[in-house]
């Protein structure tokens, strides 16, 4: 008798994450804080100099948690914000409390700043990273510049509309006009962007239901008409979602940044 696959399991391994900390216990922590998440493809490493090559094109990571003070390379702890932010989304995760710091951080293109606390919340945790591997996911440019791809993402996480001419409606354009912006800044179909959207919005919410719920604990799938539906969808456009998950359809972009 067939086993039965457990949810979004054709998304399984699909998003790339990197955890840089010399600490092994903060390591062991995240590890264990992400392993719920069956989309998660975790590698680590202990300094800048493993991290510098791991991030390296052609291979796309979506999310760095990286943690300050690591200065093995160029003697600079900001070295892989400095090289990579243009490609991937950073959540610095960091026992500095030091504002300046911070702020270099963000202006070097982190997206978060996680502050390490003996009061660490894993659940809240889980849901900043998350969002922002989704982000990379769909608009890995998301925040480097203030133009209308970046306020289409925002509308597409904040709205959340069904259809793409919702999408448009709410970002006050016509569906041409939203179809051009994705089209010609990063080669992607609208629609495409949208139900990836849906499909990992869907999946990651299961998952952190599935982490707060606690090891053992069984979460079924709330609306299970609707999962068939995007479960379906990916299996008629695999090809697609998948080359734009690897590589965001932008090869050119994630080879020359």
């Amino acid at each position: 008798m067939p086993t039965e696959r457990p949810p979004f399991y054709f998304l399984d391994n699909s998003v790339n994450v990197l955890l840089v900390d010399d600490d092994p216990g903060v390591r062991a922590l995240i590890v264990d804080v992400l392993k719920p998440v069956r989309l998660y493809s975790v590698r680590t490493a202990t300094c800048t100099t493993d991290a510098d090559e791991i991030l390296r094109p052609p291979d796309r990571t979506h999310l760095c948690i990286l943690d300050l003070g690591l200065t093995d390379l160029q003697n600079d702890e900001f070295h892989l914000l400095r090289h990579h932010a243009a490609r991937v989304s950073f959540v610095v995760f960091t026992g500095s409390t030091s504002p300046a710091k911070g702020y270099s951080a963000k202006e070097l293109g982190a997206k978060d700043i996680i502050e390490k606390s003996p009061e660490f919340d894993r659940i809240g945790f889980l849901k900043k990273v998350d969002r922002q591997a989704l982000l990379n996911i769909i608009n890995p440019r998301y925040r480097m510049v203030k133009d209308t791809l970046t306020l289409s993402t925002e509308v597409l996480f904040e709205k959340s509309p069904k259809y793409v001419s919702q999408w448009a409606i709410q970002m006050g354009i016509t569906d041409r006009e939203l179809r051009h912006i994705w089209r010609k800044n990063l080669g992607a179909n609208a629609k495409i962007i949208l139900s990836i959207h849906q499909i990992f919005s869907a999946a990651l919410s299961y998952y952190e239901k599935v982490a707060a719920a606690g090891p053992g604990r069984q979460v079924r799938i709330h609306n299970p008409q609707v999962y068939r539906r995007l479960e379906e969808y990916y299996h008629i456009h695999r090809s697609t979602i998948s080359d734009f998950i690897a590589y965001g359809n932008i090869a050119a972009f994630l080879q020359n940044t």
